[in-house]
């Protein structure tokens, strides 16, 4: 099964904001200052929105375009619009715009040896490696506020 073209992704992206902001679609556009008609056919997927009409759409809806637009491209837009405008939707835009750079410097010459099949499993490596520090930094967090309330009885 061949993914769908982007624009339908953004269709459904834009269409998914919309529903979840509550707004009607003639709301959003005059929030947009698009055409109605205009938002109306691109949430149907029958034309393709430029940039500046999907950055457009997602503020009038609501959502942070930069973030959600970024992990729509990433994951999907179920998942963009749960999360954007989160603390976790900038770590993760962060972490994209940071981890190939690091990554080159790291390896340097030996960058051609990257595998794609290595990917998920790096994944996996680093979503633990990011849990365990959430965890050593909550029990650290706690111990100090047990010092803190301690100290000051």
């Amino acid at each position: 099964m061949n993914p769908p073209d982007l624009h339908l992704r953004v269709a459904e992206l834009l269409e998914l904001a919309v529903r979840e902001s509550g707004q009607s679609t003639a709301q959003v556009a005059r929030n947009a200052q698009l055409k109605w008609d205009t938002v109306r056919r691109t949430l149907d997927g029958k034309r393709a929105a430029t940039i500046p009409e999907i950055v457009s759409i997602l503020n009038a809806t609501g959502y942070s375009a930069e973030d959600t637009f970024r992990l729509m491209l990433l994951v999907d837009g179920d998942f963009a619009v749960s999360r954007a405008g989160s603390d976790a939707a900038r770590f993760l835009g962060e972490l994209m715009r940071a981890v190939p750079v690091e990554i080159a410097e790291q390896l340097g010459e030996d960058m051609s040896e990257l595998r794609p099949r290595w990917a998920k499993g790096t994944a996996k490596m680093l979503a633990r490696t990011l849990s365990q520090h959430i965890a050593d930094l909550n029990r650290r967090g706690d111990a100090i506020g047990d010092r803190l309330v301690t100290g000051s009885s």
